[in-house]
């Protein structure tokens, strides 16, 4: 998850990406740092959602849980979070990009069609079934025969 928040063509993938730039946190930039910020304040609102109640089942990313949020970004502690990850960052001599990116979005599933051949990860290889709004449900085919795969464009390579 961290390694792909760093790749512009992976990280169109999280919803992280989608609130930032949807709900304008950041300005609406997406960066390594904002990512990384943003994750951290992501899941806290989880925590928060859960010990309020706010949190039902199949209820996840729900009303509840955005108003913590919300909140979070609002108020200041997202910046300040991202303030100090930027300077621990620093002290232990990493670097993490603040450049905004454009993601590889949903263009990137034009380049597929059902019945494509394509290769995946290490070794994966099958033929996309569908291809749904975000990613391409694929059949696996030879080793990964009947097993079924959900695949960002990103990760994939037409193969014939």
């Amino acid at each position: 998850m961290v390694a792909d928040k760093a790749q512009p063509a992976l990280c169109s993938g999280w919803l992280s990406t989608r609130e930032i730039q949807g709900r304008g946190y950041f300005g609406g930039a997406v960066s390594e740092l904002n990512l990384l910020a943003h994750g951290c304040c992501h899941e806290f609102a989880h925590l928060l959602q859960t010990r309020s109640g706010g949190r039902r089942y199949g209820e996840v990313h729900n009303a509840a849980f955005y108003e913590w949020l919300d909140r979070l970004h609002s108020a200041g502690a997202a910046h300040a979070l991202r303030g100090r990850l930027a300077e621990e960052a620093q002290t232990q001599g990493v670097v993490l990009a603040t450049d905004t990116v454009s993601p590889a979005g949903e263009t990137a599933l034009r380049d597929f069609s059902p019945g494509d051949r394509v290769r995946f990860g290490p070794g994966l290889q099958g033929r996309i079934r569908r291809v749904n709004r975000r990613t391409c449900t694929v059949d696996g085919t030879g080793p990964c025969r009947g097993r079924r795969y959900r695949v960002p464009p990103q990760m994939m390579t037409v193969t014939g």
